[in-house]
Parts: C-alpha cells; structure tokens; sequence
C-alpha cells in the first residue's frame, strides 16, 4: 500500500508542478493541475493515521497556493496563466479570465484586472471591426455567435442616455441626409455603456466607435448591451472639402448665418467630410469645428484691430467686436463692414 501511495504522490506532483513550467496556454494545464489536486487528495485519503480534516483542508490550502503562485508568476515574469479560460478574440488579442481577475493579452504583454473593473484594455485597432447595420441585422444570430467576446463596432448615436450610456441603431441614409441625418430602425438596438469614458462631445447622429464586451440580449425587445467599452479616437471630422454656394445676386446686404457669423454675398458653406456633409453654420454650433480651424490654412492681414483672412473659396472678415463676416471671395476688402 505504501508503494501505491507513494506513486500517487509523485503523480500528484509531476501534474501539479509541469504546468507551471509550460509557457502557452492550454487548457490541458488546468485540467492537469485540477488532476494532481485529486491525485494529492487520493494519496492523503489512503494514509492510515490522516484525520479527515487534514484531507479536506490541505488541498484546498494547496489549490489557493498554486492559483496564487500562478497569478504572481504571471503578473511578475509575464508568463502564461493556467487558473484561466481564454477568450481568443484573435492572434493579437486574448482575454482571460479567472474567478477573481481578468488578464488582457494584447501582442504579448499582459495587462491584469483585477476585480473586473476594467474597461477594454488593449489596443482598439488590433481588433477588427463589424458595422452597426451589420450586427443589427440578425440580433439574435449575432449574440449567440458573439456573446461575452470582445468587439468593435462603428455606427450613428441615435439616443444618450444619462452621462454614460448611448444607443446604437440601424440606419437608413436618405436623399435629404445633411449634417449627420439618417433615418433609425427602430426594431433593435445596441445599448452601450461607457462608463468612464468621456462621451460629452458625442452628439445624435455623430459617428462612433467603440470596443466593449458583448454582454446580453434581451429577446423580447431586441436589445443588445455592451460594457467593459473603449471608445475609438477617429480623424472622420478632421478633414473635409469646402463648398460654397454664392447668392445669385449680391446686394452687399448682411445677413445673419448663425451666433457672431454673418454671411456677405453667400447663400450657405458646406463642409464634405469622408463620412457627412454638414452646413458651417450647424458645425460651427455642434462643434465639429472651432474658429481656429476654420482659418488654420488662410492669409491674413489686420487693420485696426479688425482681421482679414484669405481663404480657398471664401474670405472672412472678423471684427474687433466679435462679429465674423463670411464674405464673397469676388469682395475686395472693406473693413468698413465691421461698423455696420
């Protein structure tokens, strides 16, 4: 009997002590550490004098010894866990995740949370990206393909909810489609939750990107939830080409455009960006575009205290009291306007 024991034991050992020298992950690790547990528990059972006590105790003591060994040899050598499942998003990306943490692997390095309260960890553009129109065609299908992995989807804000969440939903581009306007489907939605991050200069029908974990659906209402988000930084509204539309007739009268702009000899500007056309003055308002943009790339001239700028296609007279003149490029500079 005592031979038998002894086998068990070196058993118990050899299972237990290999995986820690293994470095890729595989869930043969696990199992082969829960088998050198039992192994452990089975030699302890067979021995004459060991009170039950001692055989329920020491393998619990010796299963929180080897998850803390593991997490510690991780953490401190970036060496593969075993105490883990793995969610693998792709070759770049994997998620593990173990009863009291999460590890995100990101191109090798490994970045531990603790207590889940991350959000997405690694790099957004290491992994690929699915379209709102795409994920809300088949809800359903989608979830069960895809839930509780990590994904990232770009689409429209059709709602914010509070200060931290915002919906998603299928849209439509239609003929009168100008500053951002789309028409939403309103048989399901995305529900996602960014908490943490900074959502206040997203408005309705802006463009967004994030990466978040999948993390139920609602049959009923068609509705899926995504938490755990990164949002994307994009360039979508860091470009764009100028139209201008000159009044048929000028009739050097001044007109109001929107807050402190004025508009001489011009029916309206457009701003075409890669993904939206956007009238000036509705940008100007939502902030897709600041003053100091808009002139980055003009010549200008000054006269007491009033400003000329140069543009491609339109010229701006900006005044010493505040008031901005969108002038005809065909105008000649007058800075006489400024005291209209």
């Amino acid at each position: 009997m005592e031979k038998k024991r002894i086998i068990i034991l070196i058993a118990s050992l050899l299972l237990i002590i290999v995986p820690f020298f293994i470095n890729v992950f595989t869930i043969y690790k696990l199992i082969s550490l829960a088998l050198g547990i039992l192994l452990f528990d089975v030699f302890l059972a067979l021995g004459k004098k060991m009170h039950l006590f001692l055989i329920i105790y020491l393998p619990i003591l010796l299963l929180v010894f080897t998850y803390s060994l593991d997490y510690m040899k991780t953490y401190m050598f970036d060496l593969s866990p075993i105490y883990v499942l793995e969610n693998k998003i792709n070759n770049q990306v994997s998620v593990y995740n173990s009863l009291f943490y999460r590890i995100y692997k990101c191109q090798n390095q490994y970045i531990f949370d603790n207590d889940y309260q991350m959000n997405y960890a690694c790099e957004t553009n290491l992994i690929s990206n699915v379209d709102i129109n795409t994920l809300l065609s088949e809800p359903r299908e989608f979830y069960r393909k895809y839930k509780h992995n990590f994904i990232k989807v770009t689409g429209k804000v059709s709602k914010i909810i509070g200060r931290s969440k915002i919906e998603l939903k299928e849209y439509t581009v239609t003929d009168n489609s100008i500053n951002g306007y789309v028409r939403f489907n309103d048989n399901s939605k995305l529900i996602v939750d960014l908490s943490g991050e900074e959502i206040g200069n997203y408005k309705i029908y802006d463009y967004i990107t994030v990466v978040g974990l999948l993390d139920s659906y609602n049959k009923k209402t068609e509705e899926l939830n995504l938490i755990d988000t990164k949002i994307e930084e994009n360039n979508l509204y860091d470009n764009y080409l100028t139209e201008v539309i000159e009044s048929d007739k000028c009739d050097n009268v001044i007109k109001d455009y929107t807050d402190n702009y004025y508009t001489l000899c011009l029916d309206n500007i457009y701003l075409n960006y890669e993904v939206d056309n956007y009238e000036l003055s509705y940008a100007l308002k939502d902030k897709k575009i600041t003053f100091e943009e808009l002139i980055k790339d003009s010549e200008k001239e000054t006269n007491n205290g009033h400003t000329f700028y140069s543009l491609a296609k339109f010229n701006i007279l900006s005044c010493q009291n505040g008031k901005n003149i969108l002038m005809n490029k065909n105008l000649a500079k007058d800075y006489s306007l400024c005291e209209e």
